[in-house]
């Protein structure tokens, strides 16, 4: 039978003998095979897209290729410079459909702030976080921040700035003042920073915080890294962290503790575990969402969606 063609076995019991070796060997239970998968189905696209449109323009009998190498075969100069000319078209097709499918991979469709501020932002990283088990949700976390649309103006943009008359939110973290009724202020986030970070955030202050993005892009380094190493003994120390970095890391260890006391939930992971045990407040905050929608969609989007996108530029700066 022609499915039982040595190259048909070759290809999807290759690729059958693959997924199964890099499922065996993935460290996140299938998640990282998935994104892999992912990327591959993208140039299958393309190659499937380019194929199919080939059949379509060249559908009469006399381009049909088999027929052509089999004369080509018996020293037809015609036959040969023909399929030439059709491997030339095919390429000429492939080239308008693979950027389409690799779209994810042209820096140009990524933030514009992420290709000015994305090397600042690695090089914080390795220097305070040097040994990060996964620094690209670094950035991820800064599009959580910072990005209402990849082409919103305080998308990784460090004069970014949300101000109503009783709060302040500034640059790529939203470092935040807020003040009471009668115009005191309420808590300053850049203050207690500074005071945290004495050394590592001097000279930074509210005249001049939309001017350093070093600062803001440090700031979000230094509070990332130890929300999450105070979880370094989970499996989800990253998930646990950024719960933490947005809604306290004495909040996620409560929630930690009453997912232990629950049947069938483990401690150490968050997802479908600790993520279903939320002890915020209930009350609508806005848009809808309370503090439990907010904090665990801010771990689902800066941890799972948001950063792949930046994977392979990320690895490239």
């Amino acid at each position: 039978m022609k499915y039982l063609r040595h190259r048909s076995l070759f290809l999807f019991g290759g690729a059958l003998v693959a997924f199964a070796a890099s499922l065996w060997s993935d460290p996140d239970h299938g998640f990282a095979t998935m994104l892999g998968g992912l990327s591959l189905v993208q140039g299958v696209w393309a190659v499937a897209a380019a194929f199919w449109a080939h059949k379509a323009i060249f559908d009469y009998p006399s381009a049909d290729k088999r027929n052509l190498l089999i004369k080509s075969a018996e020293g037809s100069t015609g036959a040969g410079l023909a399929l030439v000319a059709l491997a030339l078209v095919f390429c000429g097709l492939l080239m308008v459909f693979a950027p389409r499918a690799q779209a994810a991979a042209d820096p140009s469709w990524l933030p514009a702030g992420f290709i000015k501020y994305g090397p600042t932002l690695k090089a914080e990283q390795m220097h305070y976080w040097p040994d990060h088990p996964d620094a690209v949700l670094l950035a991820g976390l800064v599009e959580q921040e910072s990005c209402i649309t990849l082409k919103s103006r305080g998308c990784w943009n460090p004069a970014a700035k949300l101000k109503t008359s009783r709060e302040e939110g500034a640059g790529m973290g939203q470092i935040t003042r807020a003040y009471r009724a009668n115009g005191a202020l309420r808590f300053d986030s850049l203050s207690g920073l500074r005071n945290q970070y004495r050394s590592e955030l001097a000279g930074w202050s509210w005249d001049n915080v939309y001017e350093r993005p070093e600062l803001q892009l440090r700031a979000i380094v230094l509070m990332s890294r130890d929300a999450a190493r105070s979880f370094r003994a989970a499996p989800a120390m990253l998930a646990f962290g950024d719960a933490g970095y947005n809604g306290g890391v004495s909040g996620v260890q409560k929630e930690r503790r009453a997912c232990a006391m629950s049947a069938g939930c483990d401690a150490g992971r968050w997802f479908g575990h600790v993520e279903n045990h939320c002890l915020k407040s209930r009350r609508v905050l806005y848009g809808n969402r309370n503090a439990c929608d907010i904090n665990r969609e801010h771990v689902r989007y800066a941890v799972l969606i948001r950063p792949e996108k930046y994977r392979e530029q990320w690895e490239m700066i």
